[in-house]
């Protein structure tokens, strides 16, 4: 099993283009127009993001938003988990149509909806147990030094944060476990994942940092962009400027879920190789 970030660069961006068409058909479906529907539905958010808007009335109104918010994330969450299935099983070397992309997105997503509980639970308990343990020996250090307490709290949330990175990594071959694979065991999916990325993790794990720091650098570009357009200025948000808002943050997450699924399948058919899929539970 070999990991090399040009060649999962380059991959990534072939796939992409060789099905640019209908990779943009289930983005635009799955993940453009729920980030449209969202600024649409939701047009105080804007609002709420200017500069001059008010603190106290921005944590009331978020208050008072928080019911339907959640409501429209959950569904949100669960369209756009579809199509983010839906797209890597569009990749995959069996060439699907959209329909049947879509239809093993739907198929596997109680898969995934497991394998994200059982990953949440776990990080909460391991969260909880090490974020006791942490804070004994910080203040067991600052009882005696306080500048030494402070020191190892920092490097303790350095390695913590770096320790979380891992983790992630070592999961992030989940979904195409899931869809390419036809792993239907949440916990096989886990622990396919796992073994997949192995030794690999750490330089994953520098792959994606570099990735992340050009997303958040393109970011600020684009907010600054946007703020220059005057589409976030002022209390009030016209309708026109929401929806154009929304057109515009929806095009960009859409581009960059397919670049994301293209990298997944990319690193999945590294690692993976030639192999025979594993435990394979479900077909589409």
């Amino acid at each position: 099993m070999q990991f090399d970030m040009n060649r999962t660069w380059s991959q990534a961006i072939a796939l992409v283009k060789g099905n640019f068409q209908l990779l943009a058909i289930i983005a635009g479906v799955f993940l453009l127009l729920p980030s449209v529907l969202m600024y649409l539905l939701f047009p105080d958010l804007l609002a709420l993001m200017s500069a001059d808007a008010d603190p106290e009335a921005l944590v009331a109104r978020m208050e008072a938003m928080v019911p339907q918010l959640m409501g429209y994330g959950i569904v949100g969450m669960l369209v756009q988990m579809v199509g983010y299935m839906a797209m890597i099983a569009l990749m995959g070397t069996d060439r699907p149509t959209v329909g049947e992309a879509i239809q093993r997105g739907v198929k596997a997503l109680p898969t995934l909806l497991g394998a994200a509980i059982v990953f949440a639970c776990g990080y909460f308990v391991a969260a909880l147990v090490i974020g006791l343990l942490l804070g004994l020996v910080v203040g067991a250090l600052s009882a005696v030094s306080e500048a030494a307490g402070t020191a190892t709290a920092g490097i303790l949330t350095f390695g913590l944060f770096a320790a979380i990175l891992y983790v992630m990594v070592r999961f992030c071959l989940t979904l195409p476990a899931i869809v390419l694979e036809g792993i239907g065991n949440p916990l096989k999916a886990l622990a396919r994942s796992w073994r997949l990325t192995g030794l690999r993790a750490w330089a994953i794990v520098g792959f994606f940092a570099m990735l992340f720091i050009a997303y958040m650098v393109l970011v600020m570009v684009l907010f600054i962009v946007i703020g220059g357009l005057g589409l976030v200025s002022g209390a009030q948000l016209g309708g026109g400027s929401a929806l154009a808002l929304g057109l515009f943050a929806g095009i960009v997450g859409a581009f960059v879920s397919m670049l994301l699924s293209g990298i997944l399948v990319s690193i999945h058919q590294q690692l993976a190789g030639a192999a025979a899929p594993p435990d394979a539970e479900f077909n589409a």
